[in-house]
């Protein structure tokens, strides 16, 4: 349904089809990626010709540091001699 291609400078550029109806469909990497589910309500902003939207971020996306109260007694506090050996001042 859309094709996908990475610009470095630009993020992903993605080719959208609109069918007979004005509908379109989001590609299924996307979806997942971005938490969308169905009957989703997605915001969307119309800047001259730029169509821009910003779906909220699903409950189903976790941040980079969710758990992060599991490693309270498990992550030095001090990693300094274990990544670089005795550090002699």
């Amino acid at each position: 349904m859309g094709r996908t291609s990475f610009e470095a400078n630009h993020g992903e550029e993605l080719t959208l089809t609109v069918d007979d109806r004005g509908r379109v469909t989001l590609p299924k990497e996307v979806r997942d990626r971005l938490g969308i589910e169905s009957n989703d309500e997605i915001p969307a902003t119309l800047v001259g010709s730029v169509l821009e939207i910003n779906p909220k971020p699903s409950s189903k996306l976790e941040t980079a540091t969710a758990g992060r109260d599991d490693w309270e007694n498990t992550t030095p506090t001090d990693a300094g001699e274990t990544l670089f050996g005795p550090m002699d001042r």
